[in-house]
């Protein structure tokens, strides 16, 4: 399938999905309250056809097909209506013969924000849902082997026998296929068993992992991405290119070469650099590029998976992935539940990451459904080629919890703006009247309509770079 396909499909398995979810909160929060919902709408009206009535709600299928939609007795999608609007109600639960019926006005404050945070509530869990789901089924692994390339002689290491070569597959009879898991089996022990392969045979040896000290694992930072026009751009460095020092100052970490280019702008600095089997020199000048007040040489970096120095010794790390089921339940739970919270903190993290360089202002720009679609249609084509709905899943996550991060924001018309007006009645002690909060909404949504009009506009004339998700 085209990309163009891809992106429709993505639109009405993902976006469209995540939004009537989202709805769904709403409505049965509502009728948990006993707030009378006249109406839950399949896309958005005019109204092509009423599927079916159960109970006080019918049930419609309408002509615009974006998300859904809930009606409760009281308001009109985002705000109160007057008491002039509220006769049209009034009319249609005779209509329908309603008994003793029940508008969102004559709910409780606290009623009213469990039905207004219970959108994002629901998008919240599916999000959780997808992630244990992933963990449970279609998480995939890093998995291999730990090889020693370099034993420091005179170590405890050499002493108890290890040797270039050897591999490490168990600590203390627990398997490790990871430079992680070896580092955190062999912390704060006195003595270790080390299971080794050996040219074919398994051996067993015991070692005082003093030596080993995880604060010397030393990270290698390497370039992903690199800005037309930027200073890396014109000094030819290339992607997969491994930065190994700047002006012979060993680059540690990310952390370390961002603050250092930060710090000498207008300034040359010769990077060493590897590239593939080849040592180079590069001089660049770090510069501020448009619309960013640090400077930069215009790349985006990540802690490249090269072989890493623990100590005495130096181990490389023979990875491939490959996609496991959870133990357990339990066990899909805690990952599942650890990837959704990991993943709510890079949201709310992701501006600070904007402001310190690590992700480029143009990557960081708000998406609207074009975007988000054609997001969604090439995490499609990777499920397709990986054989695995992982990266579909995980985009889906990700996707509701954006919409549940929006949707709490304190802005009129969305539900965190309206819950800011109930918490207001709480502090005065009486409701803000239906017309003023309901002008007040109006508002909001001619902003955040021609803030989606503008945004629509960028995702057509100047679409996201795919290459960098």
């Amino acid at each position: 399938m085209n990309s163009f396909v891809l992106s429709v499909l993505s639109f009405f398995i993902v976006l469209i999905p995540l939004v009537i979810i989202h709805e769904l909160g709403h409505f049965f929060a509502a009728k948990s309250v006993g707030v009378t919902v006249l109406e839950f709408g399949i896309g958005i009206p005019p109204r092509a056809l009423i599927l079916f009535r159960r109970g006080d709600t019918i049930y419609t299928l309408n002509w615009i097909p974006l998300g859904g939609f809930v009606r409760p007795y009281g308001e009109d999608f985002v705000r109160p209506k007057s008491e002039e609007e509220m006769k049209e109600d009034r009319a249609e639960i005779e209509g329908r013969n309603i008994e003793n019926p029940k508008s969102v006005f004559e709910a409780g404050p606290w009623e009213r924000i469990w039905f207004l945070f219970a959108g994002p509530l629901a998008n919240f869990i599916a999000a959780l849902v997808l992630f244990i789901v992933i963990a449970g089924f279609f998480q995939p692994f890093e998995v291999g082997k730990i090889t020693m390339i370099e034993i420091l002689p005179g170590s405890p290491a050499e002493a108890a026998g290890l040797q270039a070569g050897d591999e490490v597959t168990h600590v203390d009879g627990q398997k490790v296929e990871r430079l992680e898991e070896f580092e955190d089996a062999v912390k704060d022990k006195d003595s270790i068993e080390l299971t080794i392969n050996r040219d074919g045979e398994t051996q067993t040896l015991t070692v005082t992992p003093v030596p080993f000290q995880v604060d010397d694992v030393k990270e290698k930072v390497q370039i992903t991405n690199i800005e037309e026009d930027a200073p890396a751009y014109e000094a030819d460095l290339k992607i997969d290119d491994v930065v190994v020092a700047v002006d012979d100052n060993p680059v540690t970490d990310v952390d370390m070469l961002v603050d250092y280019t930060k710090s000498h702008e207008d300034i040359p600095v010769d990077f060493t650099i590897q590239r593939g089997d080849e040592t180079l020199h590069v001089e660049v000048t770090p510069r501020v590029l448009d619309g960013e007040k640090d400077a930069r040489i215009g790349i985006q970096i990540a802690a490249a998976p090269l072989d890493e120095t623990i100590g005495a010794i130096t181990a490389k790390r023979d990875i491939h992935t490959e996609v496991r089921q959870a133990e357990n339940v339990v066990a899909a739970f805690e990952t599942g539940s650890g990837n959704f919270v990991r993943a709510i903190g890079v949201i709310f993290y992701a501006p600070v990451m904007l402001v310190r360089g690590e992700i480029d202002a143009s990557q960081a720009r708000p998406a609207g459904p074009v975007a988000i679609s054609q997001m969604g249609g090439k995490f499609i084509k990777e499920s397709q080629e990986e054989k695995t709905p992982y990266p579909i899943l995980g985009f889906a996550a990700i996707i509701s919890i954006a919409l549940a991060v929006t949707n709490l924001l304190p802005i009129p018309a969305l539900d965190g703006g309206r819950i800011l007006f109930v918490v207001i009645e709480l502090l005065r002690g009486k409701p803000i009247s239906p017309e003023r909060e309901g002008l007040v909404h109006m508002i909001g949504m001619f902003f955040l309509l021609s803030l989606m009009v503008v945004i629509l506009f960028f995702d057509i004339v100047k679409p996201i770079d795919l290459s960098s998700f």
